[in-house]
């Protein structure tokens, strides 16, 4: 049996369906039986990962797992991936598939890297087979770094960063979860290449023929329109450390990890907007 947790959320239903398509028993781990999505021969188990009981009864021996993480502040989501990574080991699975993010490390400077990085830890500590699927910032929400009028009004300056193409991601998953030799490995799934947040609009420009363009801003700025927007406290730190990594150069990773594990080249950020051209806001359609 292959446990999906995350299934209600975009990732985690592709991964399901990924596996469910090539034959695999799936349950789904949800908080909530009404919103797990409907997939045709797949269970649904009702569980948290802060609740050992419902993890209990959701994961046997020999199971392989894939395992997202919380959309949670640090102070919380670490010691609830803790709590269920102690599940998966006291369930004796076969192996734990993560996804994580890139460079993931307690000493990196993206506040969620930080936390990808100490659940890796917890995991290499586990005992329990693992393997770690890193990906960058979602090609699925390109349209969503520009503003009604296309203008990309970031705190990014030159620093050039990836993608990772959610359907990419759940392949790549489905392979570490189907096939043997994965465990304790790491896979960065990401396009083959970096741009920075002024080629990102030059491309959208040159894909779509409208004119998205980019106009840097201070953090300052970012900040006062993110606070505008009622968002506050680790989602402030959150996006603010997103830039300062993006600045440094945490966020350019670019390497072969897809077609490794494929057999597939991955899209490029031109391809994927032209994939997504009719969510682009200058979008005529």
């Amino acid at each position: 049996m292959i446990v999906v947790t995350g299934s209600t959320g975009h990732v985690g239903r592709l991964v399901a369906g990924e596996l469910v398509a090539r034959g695999q028993q799936v349950r789904l781990l949800v908080r909530d039986a009404a919103r797990a999505p409907k997939i045709a021969g797949a269970e649904v188990a009702v569980g948290e990962y802060g609740d050992a009981g419902s993890l209990a009864a959701a994961m046997d021996p020999g199971d392989r797992v894939f395992m997202v993480s919380l959309h949670e502040g640090p102070k919380r989501r670490v010691p609830l991936h803790r709590a269920f990574v102690e599940a998966a080991r006291r369930a004796r699975v076969a192996q734990v598939v993560y996804l994580s993010f890139v460079n993931a490390s307690p000493e990196a400077i993206f506040l969620h890297a930080r936390s990808h990085g100490a659940t890796e830890e917890m995991l290499r500590e586990s005992g329990v087979p693992w393997t770690s699927i890193r990906n960058g910032m979602y090609a699925d929400d390109i349209p969503g770094w520009f503003d009604p009028d296309g203008v990309a009004r970031e705190p990014g300056g030159d620093g050039r960063m990836s993608f990772s193409y959610r359907p990419e991601l759940a392949a790549a998953v489905a392979v570490t979860l189907t096939e043997l030799g994965h465990e304790d490995r790491i896979y960065n799934i990401v396009t083959p290449d970096s741009v920075t947040i002024g080629e990102l609009a030059d491309t959208a420009a040159r894909v779509t023929g409208d004119p998205y363009r980019f106009e840097p801003v201070d953090d300052d700025a970012w900040e006062e329109r993110w606070r505008a927007l009622g968002r506050t406290g680790w989602e402030l730190e959150a996006g603010h450390t997103t830039y300062r990594a993006l600045r440094s150069g945490e966020l350019d990773v670019v390497t072969a990890d897809y077609r490794l594990l494929t057999g597939e080249e991955p899209l490029t950020v031109a391809k994927i907007i032209e994939r997504l051209a009719d969510a682009m806001p200058l979008s005529r359609s």
